[in-house]
């Protein structure tokens, strides 16, 4: 996913100076985290082929579509790689990578507050506890989106977010952005129990940070070419 938004020069020098091992280490060890807890809580999901349930909703793709374009689009204005090499390997284990496993973690927060959200209200307004879940879950959602984009891809990614006047201004937009990113993929596991519609949008979130970021990961090289 997008990084956060937090100015690139208020990072400490030993954050800005990271270990590329390190980061591996850190990135495989979420994806393993979300794997194992993705078998226990989400093997029905994930054994459904439920693309086609979306694909018949063409509002839905439409938004899909659009909330993608407006999310890389802001992202493309505010992001610079500072020179480090494009590397297709390091992108491709990245992007497939991270483009399953985390959306795997955000379908997993997403339906415990869709599970909690409609078990409370169906105690006592059934007929809005499927709403009620599903605003739950967009809420957790959001929330955990941001808590792991600041506490976890922020310390691993290098500075990379321009600084100018006119970045400073797209910057503090594009959380609109990303919240109606987060909405059409809680609406595709909402409406048609939906994951792998979703692994492919963040898949391509994923290519776009590579090829924007260059992070020296995975083979890839951390210093200027």
């Amino acid at each position: 996913m997008d990084a956060p938004l937090e100015k690139p020069h208020a990072r400490p020098a030993a954050v800005a100076q990271y270990v590329s091992p390190k980061a591996e280490r850190l990135i495989i060890g979420y994806w393993l985290i979300t794997a194992v807890l993705s078998v226990l809580f989400l093997r029905d999901w994930i054994t459904a082929w439920n693309v086609p349930l979306t694909l018949a909703h063409p509002a839905l793709m439409v938004y899909l579509t659009l909330s993608f374009a407006l999310s890389q689009l802001m992202y493309a204005l505010v992001a610079r790689h500072g020179g480090r090499p494009f590397h297709t390997g390091a992108t491709a284990i990245f992007a497939i990578g991270n483009g399953i496993a985390e959306t795997l973690a955000f379908a997993l927060v997403y339906r415990l507050g869709e599970v909690v959200g409609a078990g409370l209200v169906g105690l006592f307004a059934p007929t809005w506890a499927s709403v009620a879940g599903f605003v739950l879950g967009v809420s957790l959602f959001i929330i955990y989106g941001g808590l792991i984009h600041a506490l976890f891809w922020l310390p691993v990614l290098p500075p990379h977010l321009d600084d100018t006047p006119l970045s400073q201004r797209i910057r503090k937009l594009r959380p609109i952005a990303e919240i109606a990113l987060v909405l059409g993929w809680s609406l595709c596991f909402w409406l048609s129990r939906d994951i792998w519609s979703v692994v492919f949008f963040h898949i391509l979130v994923d290519i776009g940070l590579m090829i924007k970021v260059r992070p020296g990961i995975f083979g890839a090289s951390s210093k200027p070419a």
